[in-house]
């Protein structure tokens, strides 16, 4: 990696901390009772954990980083503003759509977007990921999830 690296990780780690900072003052709570501020916190906590591991990366490695991947294949620039547009519109739909829907055409939509995966495995992949974070916020963290058009 090369040292122009070290400033993108360094502006993570200190927006992971900013976020965490501000996190605490408007309560974390804990996993029994969370507070509002508990999921930008865990949110927080990843990312510094990812530029941390990307700073390390960029004195470690010996390597330059290029566009191109393992594969041969080039980055595509596209693909990277695709996955911005659709966070965008899911925030925009979560709330008349309802989670279940929502999230279940965000992850097919990224699913084939950055990994060109299709069909079943596909479909189950993205099945699995909506009941899991279903399960995880809904039933073991006690929040509440829009739920749109199926309000049941």
């Amino acid at each position: 990696m090369k040292s122009g690296d070290r400033i993108p990780a360094l502006f993570f780690l200190a927006l992971s901390v900013f976020i965490c900072q501000q996190s605490v003052v408007i309560e974390v709570g804990s996993l029994g009772q969370p507070g509002p501020g508990l999921l930008p916190f865990g949110a927080g906590l990843a990312m510094g954990g990812l530029a941390i591991w990307f700073l390390i990366q960029s004195f470690v490695s010996k390597e330059s980083r290029s566009d191109v991947s393992q594969d041969g294949s080039t980055f595509k620039r596209g693909r990277f503003f695709m996955v911005c547009v659709s966070l965008f519109v899911y925030t925009s739909a979560v709330n008349r759509l309802g989670f279940f829907l929502t999230t279940f055409l965000f992850v097919v939509f990224v699913l084939w977007l950055v990994e060109s995966k299709k069909g079943w495995r596909t479909l189950l992949e993205a099945m699995l990921i909506t009941v899991g974070n279903y399960l995880l916020f809904v039933k073991w963290l006690g929040l509440g999830l829009p739920a749109g058009i199926f309000a049941w």
